[in-house]
């Protein structure tokens, strides 16, 4: 099943994170170590993050 995050979570999470893993904030919500990364990764490309144009994660791999 997918958390809605509210906006206070989302908060919440974001000052966690700057003390603690995301596995320790995971714990907290009761989600995944990579639901918290997500989320955060998420808020971070709604700010305006664009990665950079020569990263692995935004390279189009050729798939036969």
């Amino acid at each position: 099943m997918r958390k809605v995050w509210t906006e206070e979570e989302i908060k919440q999470a974001k000052e966690l994170k700057k003390k603690y893993s995301a596995s320790q904030v995971g714990l907290y919500f009761g989600v995944t170590k990579n639901s918290i990364i997500g989320l955060l990764y998420k808020e971070k490309l709604k700010d305006g993050y664009t990665p950079a144009a020569d990263s692995k994660y935004t390279v189009r791999k050729n798939i036969l």
